[in-house]
């Protein structure tokens, strides 16, 4: 797959061909997407799209229902040493299975952490996600029904010092302890992936390597080696838990300790950078609250915003919003009322075709 740079930026048509979209989004400076699809296809085609592009990898045998249609997106990064793709599925509606083949040299270690419906619900009856590993270069044989897949392809010699470890291991990490940090690192990898410089992808690379190492085969030397990623990823997910709560009255330092097992000392050094956890909680709301604000089309008056992001008084809000923000609640309702505030820009983006996801984790290198 040729490189950002090496692409010229007006070439906006999509690659289309019999066996599904292939397109490659590209942002100046920033790692190369590149997507596959079936969407347009005929429903009878769309499994068959899908089996095709992943045919130097696995080998797929549909189910009855996969005749109604496969709908399938995936999106590719390739970091040079090792790949990461996210997919979405129909899941339970059409189940698959699937089989390691041999045809091409790949023996990359595959970290694989699957969704369905049971994962993605916020009740009290949501599933915590797990991550299972295995060989692309050993016999293999799986079935699932997920509705979406985040995939790391990592060559065997990337992690050569602990592949005694990996070898002799079942293949399936527990959803707690290092299990647990290892699935919350790869959501949070994820995320940042859509704005990782094609320069910051060595240390992308290197964090994977340190963090997977230290999960998979913790040691006190490997757990101290990938502090910096373990203290990023518990971060990132107090982060997510506090924007998920913005509204409830109970967030605060002792809930979010609950939450994430830590200790009070932990969770203040964890935000120290930010100048505390209960500066943070009240920023995201502010930030929450210019949001709605600057959205004509949402009716709810300052008061009930103050309210819903559980500030006491109106008062108490509006002076807070003003030591934030330079300006007042209603100065924004106006602005946006008036189209004074800047739109939201797209990215551009150019399209290239490649025939398969092998080919994609045959360049990768260490």
């Amino acid at each position: 797959m040729k490189r950002a740079a090496d692409r010229e930026f007006d070439d906006t048509s999509v690659a289309d061909c019999d066996h599904g979209h292939v397109r490659d989004e590209v942002t100046p400076g920033l790692v190369p997407i590149l997507r596959f699809d079936t969407r347009d296809l005929p429903t009878q085609d769309q499994f068959e799209a899908w089996r095709t592009f992943h045919s130097s990898v696995i080998d797929t045998s549909p189910s009855a229902e996969a005749g109604q249609g496969f709908v399938f997106e995936q999106k590719v990064w390739s970091l040079g040493s090792l790949a990461f793709t996210s997919a979405r599925m129909p899941g339970r509606p059409v189940p698959r299975t699937w089989r390691h083949i041999r045809k091409d040299p790949l023996d990359h270690w595959c970290l694989v952490l699957p969704e369905s419906a049971m994962h993605a619900s916020q009740g009290p009856g949501a599933l915590p996600r797990q991550v299972h590993f295995r060989s692309l270069d050993r016999p293999y044989v799986g079935a699932a029904t997920d509705s979406s897949v985040s995939t790391v392809y990592i060559p065997r010699d990337l992690l050569r010092p602990i592949a005694g470890v990996l070898d002799a291991h079942s293949g399936t990490v527990g959803p707690t302890g290092m299990g647990g940090l290892l699935a919350d690192f790869l959501i949070s990898f994820e995320r940042r992936l859509l704005t990782i410089s094609e320069d910051d992808v060595p240390n992308y690379v290197e964090a994977m390597r340190a963090m997977v190492t230290a999960c998979l085969a913790p040691t006190s030397d490997r757990i101290a080696e990938a502090q910096r990623q373990i203290e990023a990823t518990m971060l990132e997910k107090a982060r997510q838990l506090i924007h998920r709560q913005l509204c409830s009255p109970n967030l605060g330092p002792e809930t979010i300790c609950r939450w994430l097992g830590v200790s009070r000392s932990r969770l203040y050094a964890l935000f120290e950078p930010m100048h505390g956890v209960t500066r943070y909680i009240q920023r995201q709301r502010l930030l929450a609250a210019y949001k709605e604000l600057a959205d004509p089309a949402l009716a709810r008056s300052i008061e009930q915003i103050a309210d819903r992001l559980c500030f006491s008084e109106a008062a108490t809000f509006s002076r807070a919003f003003r030591n934030e923000f330079g300006c007042s609640p209603s100065d924004v309702r106006a602005a946006a009322a008036a189209g004074m505030l800047a739109p939201t820009r797209t990215a551009l983006s150019v399209m290239n075709q490649v025939n398969h996801l092998g080919e994609i984790l045959q360049q990768l290198q260490i």
